[in-house]
C-alpha cells in the first residue's frame, strides 16, 4: 500500500469516527432522557388503565345481564303460547314482539327437536361493521319449546376494550424493552463500530486504488507523449475532476498533434517551394534560346530538301508546344514557391462568397454554382485574407469541374458551396461538394501532397497551395470522397468574435 493510500484511508476512519462518536454520546442522553420519561409515563398510566380495563369488564357482565333478564322476560310473554290459530297466528305475534323490543335483531322458536316453529328478524338490520351479536336461549312451557333470541349491541366499547387491552401491553413492553435497551445498544454499538470500520477500510481501499490507478494512467500517458506518441489518449468515463483532467489533456495532445501536422506540412510545402523557386530559375533561362534557335532554324531554311523541311516542321512545332508547356510549368512553380504572406482581416462570410462568385463568372459558365448559407451563417464575419480565400474556392470549384469534364461527366456538373457556424469551436466551415466521379481511397490521401496528379497536364500543386494558405489561417481543411459519388471539401476558418451584449445604463 502506498503512502497515498493509507492518507486516505486514515482520512475516512477519521471521518467516519467522529460522527459515531458524538452519536454514543448523543445517543446515551436520549436514552437517560427516555428511561425516565418512560417510567414516570408507565407509573402514571398503569393504575387508571387497570381500573379502565375493570369498568368495562363490569359493563360487559351487566350488558350480559340485563340481556339474559330481557330475554327471560320475552320468553314468559303469554302471546308467545301457540293457539289454537297456530304457527301462522305465532309468526305474526313474534314480528311485533320484536318490533317491540329494543336491542333485540331475531327472535325465533324452536321445538323439542330443534325445528324452528317461528321466526321473527327486525325490519330494520343491525350492522355487523357496528354491532355485536350475541344469541341467548329460553325455554318455553312444557312442550319442550324453546326461544332464541339474538341480542345487538354496538361494538364501538369492545373496539375500545381491545384498544386498552393493546395500550396495557405496550406499557408493559415499554417497561420490559426499557430495562433491555442498554444492553442492546451497547451490543449494537460495537457491531456497528465494526461494520463501520470494515467498510471504511474497504471503502478507503477501494477509493485509494482506483484514484491510484487513474493518476497512473494519467502519468503514463503523459510519458508516452514526451517520448512522441501523439497517438496516445486517456480513457475516463467518471465525470468528476480527474475526468475533465483526462478530457483536457486528450484535447492538449490532440492540438500538439494537429500543430505538429501543421508545423511538418508547412515545412515540407516550404522546402517544395525552395525546390519550385529553383526548378523556376534553371528551367525558365534556357526556354528563350531554345524558343528562338528553333525559329530561326524554322525560317532560315529554304526548302530544297521537301523530307527534311517535313521533318524541321515537325520539330519546330513539337519544340514550340513543349517550350509552351514549360513555361506554363515555370509560372506555376514560380506562383507556388512565390505564395504571398497571409494577411488577415475581418471579412463577412456571406460578402466573401459572393464576391468569390462575381469574380469568376467563367465557372459559372461550366458549372451551375450553388451558394447555401445555413441560417446564422451568412451574417457572420471570419478573420480570412479575402484574397486568397477566395483562391482556395476557385482553385476547388474548378477542380470539381476538370474532373467532371475529365470524367466524361454527361450530367449537368453541380458545385454547392455551404456555410454553417460552430460556435462552440469558434468556427466557420465552409464544405464545397461536388457531383463529380469522386476519388478512390489512395487518391484521397495523398490529394494535398505536393505535385501529386491525376491529371494529364495537372502540377500537383493546386490543392498543396489550397492546404498551405488554409492552415496559415490556423484552420484545417480535410476530404471525403469515394469513387462515383462525388467530393466533399470542408475547410474551417476563425471566427471574429461576436462583441459581448452589455445592458446599458440608465442615465
Amino acid at each position: 500500500m502506498s503512502r497515498f493510500e493509507i492518507k486516505i484511508v486514515a482520512a475516512l476512519l477519521f471521518i467516519a469516527i467522529i460522527p459515531l462518536g458524538a452519536s454514543v454520546f448523543l445517543v446515551s442522553q436520549v436514552i437517560k432522557v427516555s428511561d425516565s420519561v418512560t417510567e414516570g409515563q408507565t407509573q402514571r398510566l398503569a393504575r387508571p388503565l387497570e381500573r379502565a380495563a375493570d369498568a368495562y369488564r363490569d359493563l360487559f357482565a351487566a350488558r350480559k345481564r340485563a340481556f339474559r333478564l330481557q330475554g327471560e322476560l320475552i320468553a314468559r310473554q303469554p302471546e308467545l303460547q301457540l293457539g289454537p290459530e297456530g304457527e301462522g297466528d305465532l309468526a305474526r305475534r313474534l314480528a311485533a314482539l320484536v318490533e317491540r323490543e329494543q336491542g333485540v335483531g331475531e327472535l325465533e322458536i324452536v321445538d323439542g327437536e330443534g325445528r324452528r316453529l317461528a321466526r321473527a328478524v327486525r325490519r330494520e338490520h343491525f350492522s355487523l361493521e357496528t354491532h355485536r351479536d350475541l344469541r341467548l336461549t329460553f325455554p318455553l312451557g312444557a312442550q319442550g319449546r324453546r326461544l332464541r333470541v339474538t341480542f345487538y349491541t354496538p361494538r364501538k366499547p369492545f373496539e375500545d376494550f381491545r384498544q386498552l387491552g393493546l395500550a396495557q401491553r405496550t406499557s408493559v413492553a415499554l417497561t420490559r424493552l426499557r430495562d433491555e435497551l442498554a444492553t442492546y445498544y451497547r451490543v449494537v454499538f460495537l457491531i456497528i463500530f465494526g461494520a463501520v470500520m470494515v467498510v471504511a477500510t474497504g471503502l478507503g481501499l477501494f477509493i485509494a486504488r482506483r484514484t491510484t490507478r487513474r493518476v497512473a494512467v494519467l502519468a503514463q500517458a503523459t510519458r508516452k507523449v514526451a517520448a512522441g506518441d501523439l497517438e496516445t489518449r486517456v480513457r475516463m468515463g467518471a465525470r468528476d475532476e480527474l475526468g475533465d483532467l483526462a478530457r483536457a489533456f486528450n484535447e492538449m495532445v490532440q492540438q500538439i498533434k494537429e500543430s505538429s501536422e501543421r508545423i511538418a506540412y508547412l515545412e515540407k510545402v516550404g522546402a517544395w517551394q525552395e525546390i519550385a523557386r529553383r526548378l523556376a530559375h534553371e528551367i525558365k533561362n534556357p526556354l528563350t534560346p531554345i524558343q528562338l534557335a528553333v525559329q530561326q532554324l524554322h525560317r532560315k531554311y529554304g526548302g530544297e530538301d521537301p523530307e527534311f523541311a517535313r521533318t524541321l516542321e515537325e520539330a519546330h512545332d513539337i519544340i514550340t508546344e513543349e517550350v509552351d508547356g514549360l513555361r506554363r510549368l515555370v509560372q506555376a512553380f514560380s506562383a507556388f514557391a512565390k505564395l504571398p504572406a497571409v494577411q488577415p482581416a475581418p471579412v463577412e462570410l456571406g460578402a466573401l462568397v459572393d464576391d468569390f462568385l462575381k469574380s469568376h463568372t467563367e465557372l459559372g459558365e461550366l458549372a451551375r454554382i450553388v451558394w447555401s448559407p445555413e441560417p446564422g451563417a451568412e451574417g457572420r464575419r471570419v478573420l480570412v485574407d479575402r484574397m486568397l480565400i477566395k483562391h482556395v474556392l476557385f482553385n476547388l470549384v474548378e477542380n470539381a469541374i476538370h474532373a467532371a469534364e475529365e470524367g466524361g461527366q454527361e450530367e449537368e456538373i453541380k458545385v454547392e458551396v455551404i456555410a454553417r457556424v460552430d460556435e462552440e469551436s469558434g468556427h466557420a466551415i465552409l464544405t464545397v461538394t461536388d457531383n463529380g466521379p469522386g476519388m478512390d481511397s489512395a487518391t484521397v490521401r495523398r490529394v494535398f501532397d505536393p505535385y501529386f496528379t491525376t491529371k494529364e497536364r495537372g502540377t500537383g500543386l493546386g490543392l498543396a497551395i489550397v492546404k498551405k494558405i488554409v492552415l496559415e489561417h490556423r484552420g484545417a481543411i480535410t476530404v471525403a470522397s469515394a469513387p462515383g459519388k462525388g467530393a466533399r471539401f470542408r475547410i474551417t476558418l476563425p471566427l471574429v468574435a461576436l462583441p459581448v451584449q452589455r445592458p446599458s445604463r440608465p442615465r
